[in-house]
């Protein structure tokens, strides 16, 4: 019998054919460097398959001029678009209707589910009307499969959440600034009012200091100056959104004219009520914050709690779902995970496996006795000198978590002058170049954070030691989790107990998994923090983590690895003889 599958992704991934049109004619690059992969664009926009980004080989992650030319929801036309009979989506849409697997990923996945809500007439839990977001709408499902479900809880508060970044302004700015050019009598409204939207957003984007990571954003009253810049950036959305409702289109620029004044008005008041929607919150219900990295500065509105959405939106609505992940169970139960998702009152059946990798006989956990305590000053350069010498017992082959930005610069600072391997650091390349870097040399070191702790696959050689700085606490002033942690006391609970150690415990347990990826592989685990070993609470994550040797003594990391080498050296004379 035949079988069809079909792998669809977001819209962002597929070029759209009216873009690269009208791209292609007036090439413009932000940054010099990218004009280097234009003959390569090219080339995949003459002969694509499926329009899909990932089948243009050489082109980096952080390509920005793609963001000119893909199909994302706020730039397209639909069915009134001249290239509508080329579309991509279009394509993948259908193929995916016929296919008998479907496969996405957790995010298009939700953004269907919010689509299929909003015909239900169920609201937007951020308050938004037009809140589809011109997401795709997959086929109806017999069955469900969430592969890694362990991130649904994060990947649905992002999207029925709120995001609002100060690159999406400037983007649509330089967006309005090439449609007047074009017709510069017709849109002679738009410039000035699309300046005042660029200063207004700029200066309210701008206005809360400098510096990285997250923090709260003030809430309504509480700050005189924020409050005025907030309404200026509104007024200068409303005006904005008049002068492009004002524009009249110009025939001699057609059909392609009319569908582009609508999609840019449709951005303009989508930003809008975005950002209004960061206002009206309910501080039980959801944390409005902000996040900065580098040049890079975003506005979020995040549900504290997902649970009831899922339970209403998701589970029981008449087909199977299956769950499945490496780290949903927390003491040999499922009982955290049904309570964050929302599967605590449904009647669905569990099963938990045994690890199916030898970590007894192949790994070793160590944990260093002479470091001082994680929350001490001298920790990161004391951590930074273990490290050094972990990995050069290893002879590198290393991948080193970090639970914050701060250690990662002690360590890279100090194995830039000590190390002899390659060292590889999050940031200075990206993600899939790193990764491909990683695994062609058996020897680098590869150095991150965050999403580094998950989705790494480095069997063999290239990966014999797996470090890790801290037990990955979320940070306690990040501000989700702080009004996660408020949310469980104010119903009189223990939001240590309940909340933070569980999530650290599911946290470890994906980065000690990337260590042994089939069965032949083996290393070490070196956790730099002894609150592990010397705290209460360490052995609920010692008694979480797979069966396996401890040390605290550095010598036995020594043997452990002369042992291995001295067993593959035998083993390989055997098959030369």
């Amino acid at each position: 019998a035949s079988f069809s599958c079909v792998v669809v992704k977001g819209r962002g991934n597929y070029l759209c054919q009216r873009r690269w049109k009208r791209f292609a004619a007036e090439p413009l690059f932000e940054f010099s460097r990218e004009a280097g992969y234009y003959e390569k664009m090219c080339r995949f926009a003459e002969t694509p398959r499926t329009g899909d980004i990932s089948e243009c080989p050489g082109i980096p992650d952080d390509f920005h001029a793609w963001s000119e030319v893909n199909a994302r929801s706020e730039t397209c036309d639909g069915s009134s678009c001249q290239e509508a009979e080329r579309c991509f989506l279009t394509e993948i849409r259908r193929r995916a209707q016929a296919a008998d697997l479907v496969v996405v990923n957790h995010h298009l996945y939700f953004a269907d589910l919010a689509i299929r809500r909003k015909k239900e007439g169920i609201p937007d839990p951020a308050g938004r009307s037009g809140w589809d977001r011109g997401g795709e709408v997959l086929p109806l499902a017999d069955d469900v499969i969430f592969d890694e479900a362990h991130g649904i809880e994060e990947t649905a508060s992002s999207f029925f959440g709120v995001s609002v970044s100060l690159g999406r302004a400037q983007e649509l700015f330089r967006d309005l600034k090439r449609s007047a050019a074009r017709d510069e009598q017709a849109w002679r409204l738009v410039p000035p009012a699309a300046e005042e939207f660029r200063r207004a957003a700029d200066a309210l984007y701008r206005s809360l200091g400098r510096g990285e990571g997250r923090f709260f954003l003030p809430r309504p009253g509480k700050d005189k100056t924020f409050d005025r810049l907030f309404a200026d950036l509104l007024r200068a959305g409303g005006e904005l959104s008049l002068a492009v409702s004002a524009t009249p289109v110009s025939l001699s620029l057609g059909k392609d004219s009319a569908g582009e004044a609508e999609s840019l008005l449709r951005r303009v008041d989508s930003f809008s009520e975005d950002v209004a929607s960061l206002r009206t919150v309910d501080p039980g219900t959801a944390v409005v914050w902000g996040e900065r990295r580098g040049n890079a500065v975003a506005f979020q509105k995040t549900p504290i709690e997902i649970s009831k959405l899922l339970a209403e939106g998701l589970w029981g609505k008449g087909f199977p779902v299956l769950l499945t992940s490496a780290t949903l169970s927390v003491s040999g139960t499922l009982s955290y995970f049904r309570e964050r998702v929302g599967l605590a009152e449904v009647d669905a059946k569990d099963l938990i496996v045994d690890n199916e990798f030898d970590f007894a006989g192949k790994a070793l956990v160590y944990v260093p006795a002479g470091l001082p305590d994680p929350g001490d000053d001298a920790f990161p350069a004391s951590a930074a000198g273990e490290v050094a010498e972990i990995l050069g017992l290893s002879g590198g082959g290393g991948l080193i978590l970090c639970t914050s930005y701060r250690t990662l610069g002690a360590l890279v600072e100090v194995l830039r002058e000590t190390l002899p391997h390659t060292l590889l650091v999050q940031g200075e390349a990206p993600r899939t170049h790193l990764l491909r870097a990683f695994r062609e040399d058996a020897d680098a070191v590869l150095i991150g954070t965050g999403t580094f702790w998950e989705g790494i696959d480095v069997p063999g050689e290239s990966l014999r030691c797996v470090v890790i700085d801290k037990l990955p606490f979320a940070p306690p002033t990040d501000p989700v989790v702080t009004a996660r942690i408020q949310a469980i006391r104010d119903r009189g609970g223990d939001p240590f107990a309940e909340y933070q150690v569980p999530e650290a415990v599911l946290a470890l347990r994906q980065g000690i998994g990337r260590l042994l990826r089939r069965s032949d592989d083996f290393g070490v685990i070196a956790l730099l923090d002894r609150r592990v070993v010397t705290r209460g609470y360490g052995a609920i994550f010692r008694e979480n983590l797979p069966a396996m040797p401890w040390t605290r003594e550095r010598s036995a990391v020594s043997d452990f690895f002369r042992r291995f080498r001295t067993a593959r050296e035998e083993g390989g004379r055997e098959r030369a003889e």
